[in-house]
């Protein structure tokens, strides 16, 4: 019998930028599930859709871990934070989800906004970090046993 594979949101309007976060997670050998959606209010729409995605993904929805891009367009990572806050208080099962930045910024102002809601447990910068750094931000901030991924 197949374990569950783990399931992780990537939110980034950079195709090139989701496909280097995919290898990373390949080369560290988590074994995830992984929707993708290109901007802010692509994910909020994804999110919102709470009824129909358990239906279509019955054990792959929702994700318990989001990477999120700080600069995309229409809505942008500290806004989505804003609007995610939101959706957590009217949807139980999102309550657990957490959110890891991964963004080029580096600007401490963003930061602190950021990293002031409980629920964002990490902040890589794009370039800066192996697969084996990113498996274990990983595994510190979802419930899984090594051995299950």
């Amino acid at each position: 019998m197949n374990a569950v594979k783990p399931p992780i949101l990537i939110i980034d309007d950079d195709e090139v930028d989701r496909y280097v976060l995919k290898r990373l997670i390949k080369e560290a050998k988590l074994e995830l599930t992984i929707f993708e959606k290109n901007d802010g209010q692509e994910a909020l729409d994804f999110l919102n859709d709470y009824e129909n995605n358990r239906q279509e993904y019955p054990e792959e929805f929702p994700p318990i871990l989001i990477f999120l891009d700080i600069n995309m367009p229409r809505i942008n990572g500290i806004q989505f934070l804003e609007e995610f806050s939101k959706l957590r208080t009217k949807v139980d099962d999102i309550q657990s989800c957490v959110v890891m930045m991964f963004s080029s910024s580096e600007r401490e102002e963003e930061k602190a906004i950021i990293m002031a809601h409980d629920f964002v447990k990490g902040y890589l910068v794009k370039g800066t970090f192996k697969a084996q750094e990113l498996k274990e931000q990983v595994l510190s901030v979802i419930d899984a046993p090594v051995s299950d991924i």
